[in-house]
């Protein structure tokens, strides 16, 4: 006795069924995903929230005192404690998380949060005139996003805020997988990076950073990847100010004396990170040493990968 010959409809149906199921459970993997992305966000918050108390006053530095009528702007710049202010502020504010070096691919995605603790000189003299009594170690909070591009090539963006302050960056990154995927060689990346600082009315600052990574990845059990890495950074900022109610409306404005003119920096960084990658979740930590200003900066994160 023969079996019964499918019609052409259910043949039909038998060819779609498979990738609309596959379809379902893409979706439902990503729903899923942002579902956890946002309980992340939650615990990050409060985080933060738990770290603020320690810092009594805002982080909103008051430049006023580094004007002098009766000195000319070249022997403000001389002393170098604006100049060291700013590149403390670069630091903190800066780029962080270069690594690994290892490719997105072209169709990954990666979203992220971060939260980083920076130790300042707040006993400088530097500081305490631009913010009085100001903490040991500041927090900053950042959202980023990666995309990954053909040719092992990522872009990126990002936001970061410092806390107790008004101070806001908005950044864009471009990475390089120079060296990528073989199994007896570490990738090698460079990344690029610029960041507008904004939120304070005296301060104009654009930070610029170049990273070499040195990453690479260990599989365990087919689920979990460990990705160490290590990084040389570079950190360049460029500082302009804005006189805003220093003088009486009847003092005639003399930039050569008034304005404190535009300062760079340029600094030197290490760092040492690790990415453990479970399924689609992230997690990591970094360190960064300055041999410039010789500050610290620690950094958690926690994100998906798509």
């Amino acid at each position: 006795m023969t079996s019964p010959v499918p019609s052409e409809r259910q043949q039909q149906q038998t060819q779609t069924a498979g990738p609309a199921r596959a379809s379902c459970r893409t979706s439902g993997a990503r729903a899923a995903g942002l579902r956890h992305l946002g309980q992340f966000a939650t615990v990050l918050a409060l985080l933060i929230a738990a770290a603020r108390p320690s810092m009594a006053d805002p982080l909103d530095l008051n430049l006023r005192t580094f004007y002098d009528p009766n000195r000319p702007v070249a022997e403000l710049r001389e002393d170098g404690n604006y100049q060291k202010l700013m590149s403390e502020l670069a630091h903190v504010i800066g780029p962080r998380f270069a690594g690994p070096a290892h490719s997105l691919g072209a169709l990954g995605f990666e979203a992220a949060l971060e939260l980083s603790f920076a130790g300042i000189n707040n006993n400088a003299g530097y500081w305490k005139a631009a913010e009085g009594t100001a903490p040991s170690t500041v927090s900053t909070f950042q959202m980023r996003v990666r995309k990954g591009l053909p040719y092992s090539v990522q872009v990126g963006a990002s936001l970061t805020h410092l806390s107790d302050s008004n101070f806001w960056a908005i950044g864009t990154e471009l990475t390089f997988s120079l060296i990528d995927g073989f199994v007896s060689v570490p990738d090698l990346g460079l990344r690029l990076s610029a960041q507008s600082v904004l939120g304070h009315q005296d301060i104009s600052m654009l930070v610029a950073g170049g990273d070499l990574v040195l990453s690479k990845s260990f599989g365990i059990a087919g689920v979990v990847s460990l990705q160490p890495w290590v990084a040389y950074s570079t950190l360049f900022s460029t500082v302009t100010t804005e006189q805003i109610e220093v003088y009486p409306d009847n003092t005639t404005l003399e930039p050569e004396v008034m304005l404190l003119g535009r300062v760079n920096n340029f600094s030197h960084r290490a760092a040492i990170g690790l990415r453990l990658v479970v399924l689609r979740m992230t997690i990591g930590g970094e360190f960064i040493r300055s041999f410039s200003n010789g500050l610290n900066l620690f950094t958690g994160k926690i994100g998906l990968d798509f």
